[in-house]
């Protein structure tokens, strides 16, 4: 059942929509060889582009928010991981517009900057690739931070411990004995950001309009405003494979790598 739907698109993906609006049944690679124009080529590169960018600045970001979580103890502790899931008590929709409340031209923080004269006409980040990198970077930033959380909670104290007495200064323990044993959880963070950035198609649409589409947004434009779901399907079924490889090469580098637990990395 798993591979139903996926199997649905892919035969889709291989018909072709004739001018009177139905589906000819008909198989050919037309739908595919169109997806390689340069318009959706550009846009294919622009999402990978601000979901590389996204998922980097939130891996910069939520690291010292997980380390600082796993170092924490008791109460503070439990009130660090309550105040990283609050906003998630809330729709995605309105967590969407909330942001639109503040990223406006009238929002929260052009007006904050206008009364205190730091700006004279209001910024535009609204509508903008800005507007959508900070759409992402607010909400799939707790995505990341939980596995490298669970990562350093699992991390034996031992091992930094072992490091100080072999006279490691903190920053050759952090690089060479918390980094390299918590590289897993590093890098799933990393991919359960960025494999739904490249899906994503909400917040493109509200937060960045007509001018920065996603893949998402085109492919979900093709399926219900111009009613192609062949050539809908084949952008879907590219963006599959993209997805696919993408899990592909974390599978080689997680065995390449071994992923071994505990002990210094030398």
């Amino acid at each position: 059942m798993t591979f139903l739907p996926f199997l649905i698109i892919l035969v889709m993906s291989f018909l072709e929509r004739t001018p009177l609006g139905t589906i000819s049944f008909h198989l050919n690679i037309n739908n595919y060889l169109r997806s390689f124009e340069y318009i959706y080529i550009k846009v294919l590169f622009k999402t990978i582009w601000l979901a590389l960018i996204a998922t980097l600045t939130c891996l910069i970001v939520g690291f010292p928010v997980a380390y600082h979580l796993a170092r924490s103890r008791g109460w503070m502790k439990q009130l660090g991981l309550i105040l990283l899931f609050i906003p998630f008590w809330t729709n995605f929709i309105l967590r969407i517009y909330g942001l639109v409340s503040l990223l406006g031209n009238h929002g929260l923080i052009n007006q904050v900057l206008l009364h205190f004269e730091l700006i004279k006409t209001p910024l535009e980040i609204l509508y903008t690739r800005t507007g959508v990198y900070l759409g992402l970077l607010y909400n799939y930033l707790p995505f990341l931070v939980v596995p490298i959380f669970s990562a350093l909670e699992k991390l034996d104290p031992s091992l930094r411990e072992a490091g100080f007495d072999l006279g490691a200064s903190r920053f050759q323990v952090f690089r060479r004995v918390v980094i390299p044993n918590i590289k897993e959880g590093i890098f799933v963070g990393s991919l359960f950001v960025f494999i739904p950035m490249l899906g994503e198609y909400v917040i493109p649409d509200l937060l960045g309009g007509a001018k920065e589409a996603f893949l998402g947004n085109i492919m979900v434009s093709q399926f219900f405003v111009m009613q192609d779901w062949p050539f809908g399907s084949a952008i879907a079924g590219m963006l599959s494979i993209l997805l696919l490889m993408t899990l592909w090469i974390q599978n080689r580098w997680s065995r390449s790598n071994g992923f071994k637990k505990g002990g210094l990395d030398a």
